[in-house]
């Protein structure tokens, strides 16, 4: 099967953006970290010598960083003992990256931490890149000697560098084939200076035949690139049609396309349903935040309890196995500030389905399990799940609330 698919085409056009101004090779910028939100601290300098460092640029609305999250985390595992540490950065906002990384669990096993700006400016801009996700190997020396997608060869990579069998030059010239070919992909897309775009067209069909399988280990195919590239664009045409609530006969119309002219290794009938699902999902999603919206007025300062109990009813009724919903709807219930009439037993309902769907897998669930639970009295209860939640948590603040709840539900307080 190909492995340039969809979104390694955006990587590929991500590429051609800025010429680089760093090189493979160049001494590694330190890291510029705000906060960690799983592992760490990591300082790059402690490992001289004696750490290679892979640092990871992501983010949780990136569908293909989400992807590569598992894999990432098996890498962890397999290179661990042989002196490599992975960490995954990102700029967005500390609250949503923690529920995304809770979420995750175990399948995200390796430090994660919100960068403070410089981190960003030291390895994606100094090297021209704008796709994400985007890998770079740090060696012992402190080098930056690989980069790129974190799927496309870094184990390979690892094992080389580790070894002592990695080639730098090789890997150079690697580096300069896919930014050539993020170029001749971003003129294709913009059908800008096809005189340009042939130039890069035969450069690219001379470096296949020099080199070999040029295009992440495949065959550089320029008329088969560039009808992936014209299906790519559908594809996201028709995503956004489904978006913007286009009548079905422009969607059916849409899809006979697709189908028509999806390459033999792209299951169609299963990027429908998963495409068709997570719509489903994001308005259902909607749905219960409007519905909780409404709710949460109810129960608030100037509240109507009859309409507070008729809304609980449909928060009760709701048949979501959405756990990161049902846990911010509990959590909210029990400790909102603008919550004035807490529906203790709605809450543990809410918080016991959010256990399940994660299958007492997730520390910040637990937590909030644990709190439903002594609230409506289970004293007992409460303890034995925040210590289940204690076990499985990792970072360090989290683990200093979850402590204090502890010891107030231990000692029969309140947990404010």
């Amino acid at each position: 099967m190909k492995k340039l698919m969809l979104s390694s085409l955006g990587c590929l056009i991500a590429l051609a953006t800025n010429s680089l101004a760093a090189e493979l090779g160049d001494p590694a910028q330190p890291l510029d970290i705000k906060e960690w939100i799983k592992g760490g601290p990591v300082d790059l300098s402690t490992g001289r010598g004696k750490t290679t460092y892979v640092v990871e640029f992501w983010a949780t609305w990136c569908p293909p960083c989400r992807t590569s999250i598992p894999h990432l985390t098996e890498m962890q595992k397999q290179f661990k003992d042989k002196g490599v540490v992975f960490m995954g950065v990102t700029s967005e906002k500390t609250e949503v990256v923690r529920k995304f990384v809770d979420k995750m669990g175990d399948q995200m096993d390796y430090a994660v931490a919100i960068d403070a700006g410089g981190t960003s400016k030291g390895y994606m801009e100094a090297y021209g890149v704008q796709g994400i996700p985007h890998a770079f190997v740090v060696s012992k020396e402190g080098k930056v000697v690989w980069r790129g997608h974190p799927m496309d060869g870094l184990d390979k990579a690892l094992e080389k560098i580790i070894e002592g069998k990695y080639d730098m030059a090789a890997e150079k010239k690697r580096a300069s084939i896919q930014e050539k070919l993020g170029e001749y992909v971003q003129l294709t897309v913009s059908g800008e200076s096809p005189e340009k775009a042939a130039q890069l067209e035969t450069e690219l069909i001379a470096l296949e035949k020099e080199f070999g399988n040029i295009m992440n280990g495949e065959k550089f195919d320029p008329a088969d690139l560039k009808k992936r590239v014209a299906f790519g664009q559908k594809v996201m045409k028709y995503q956004q049609a489904l978006v913007s609530g286009k009548d079905e006969a422009d969607i059916g119309a849409l899809e006979r396309e697709l189908e028509a002219e999806a390459p033999k290794d792209f299951d169609f009938k299963v990027f429908k349903e998963n495409v068709k699902k997570a719509m489903v999902q994001r308005k259902e999603s909607m749905a219960i935040q409007q519905l909780f919206t409404r709710y949460a007025k109810a129960v608030g300062e100037d509240g109507d309890a009859e309409k507070a109990a008729e809304l609980g009813k449909e928060l009760a009724a709701l048949k979501t196995t959405n756990a990161e919903i049902l846990n911010s709807i509990a959590w909210t219930i029990l400790t909102g500030e603008d919550i004035k009439q807490r529906d203790t037993k709605l809450a543990l309902d809410l918080a016991r389905r959010a256990v399940d769907a994660t299958e007492s897998r997730n520390p910040s669930v637990l937590d909030t399990y644990a709190r439903a639970l002594f609230e409506t009295g289970d004293r007992d209860g409460a303890i034995t799940q925040q210590k289940k939640a204690l076990e499985l948590a990792e970072d360090e603040d989290e683990k200093a609330e979850m402590q204090a709840a502890l010891a107030k539900y231990t000692a029969g307080g309140k947990a404010k």
